[in-house]
Formats: structure tokens, sequence, C-alpha cells
């Protein structure tokens, strides 16, 4: 003869249930997380248009940050074209909410006209239905280095005698992902798959929903 569970039991048996629901790992990030996220270092810089940047203006957002200059002869303009497939990937309600920026670590040669003229034609990537802007900062030498050691990258002048371009840049090469909430959460090294990346985006603006 069968007995019925008695209501209490019943709800014991959900409660526990959903405990174990919520013990369950997160879902494994693509890139490299960081053990315990933090809120994103803030970039006081200028972006390429003269205006004052702050992460804050940018809350509700994923954001994708990467360190580079705009005489990189080759890095850089990949790593810039990757972000451009992510963002075309997403929908046009999860475009809205994605943002690339790019940190001059060059801002000797890379003033707001090179650097606007040099991100155009990444935007111009994106033109259609649903253009969008990448962001480029620089400011003066020690807002850069603080900017850098925030997010725990490196930038040297790396003189070339007898070129032509007088010297180049060593820098870090990994985009920083910081989630809508404004939280460092994770980066992903230099080739790193744009699928990985897109997905990860993808993610972060779902989690917050």
């Amino acid at each position: 003869m069968s007995r019925k569970i008695r209501p209490p039991v019943i709800w014991l048996l959900v409660a526990a249930g959903l405990l174990l629901i919520a013990c369950l790992p997160a879902r494994k990030l693509h890139g490299v997380p960081y053990d315990r996220p933090r809120p994103a270092p803030d970039l006081p810089l200028a972006d390429q248009f003269g205006r004052a940047f702050s992460l804050a203006d940018q809350r509700g957002k994923v954001v994708a940050v990467y360190f580079g200059y705009t005489s990189c002869p080759d890095v850089c303009p990949i790593t810039l074209a990757q972000l451009t497939q992510v963002w075309r990937g997403l929908s046009s309600t999860e475009a809205d909410r994605f943002q690339p920026v790019f940190v001059t670590v060059d801002p000797e040669r890379d003033t707001e006209p090179v650097l606007a003229r040099y991100l155009s034609a990444f935007d111009n990537a994106l033109a259609g239905d649903r253009p969008r802007n990448f962001i480029g900062l620089r400011g003066p030498a020690e807002a850069l280095a603080r900017a850098l050691d925030g997010y725990g990258a490196r930038a040297e002048k790396r003189p070339q005698p007898g070129s032509a371009i007088g010297y180049t840049m060593d820098h870090t090469a990994s985009i920083f992902l910081i989630d809508p909430a404004g939280n460092l959460i994770e980066w992903f090294p230099y080739g790193a798959a744009v699928d990985d990346i897109l997905a990860d985006v993808r993610y972060l603006i779902g989690r917050e929903r």
C-alpha cells in the first residue's frame, strides 16, 4: 500500500533540489577567468573625438578592452578585425550591449585624428543595417601607465634603427572582457577563436537579463 508524502516533506525535497541547482558550477568561460571578478579599473582617458571617457557610462554593456597602437603591423588589426566579427555575430539587441574599446599605447603618434581615422576603417566594416562605433582612447603617459597597470598589461617602445617607422611598441595583446555590471571577468590571449569570444559575450549579456 503506497503512502502519500506529506506536504512538508514535499517542500523539503523541492528546497533540496533548488539548493542543489544553486550549487552547480557556473558555465565555463572560454577565456582565462579571474579567480575573483573585481570592479574593472577605470580608464580616465579621452576618446578619439576628445571626449572624456568613463567605464561607468558603459554599464549595461559587455566591454572588450584592448591595448594596441595604430602603426602595429599585424597583431592589432587582426584583433580589431576579430572584434568586428564578434560584433557582426550578435543580434541587433545584443550588439547594442557590446562595446569594444581600443586603448593606444602610442599616444605620441596616435593623435585624436589618427585614432579616429584608423578606427573608422573597422566602423565601416560594420556599416549597413546596424553601424557601430569603436571607442579609441588616448592620454598622457602617466594616465596610460595607470591604465596598463590596472589591467596587468604592459607596453614598451622598441627603437628600429634605419627603419622609416622609427620604433615599434611591444605590448600585451590580450582582450579583457568586462561584464554589464562593470566587473573584470576574463581575458583572451592573442589568437583566441572568434567563436569563443562571441559565445562568452553572448553569455555575459544574457546573464544580466
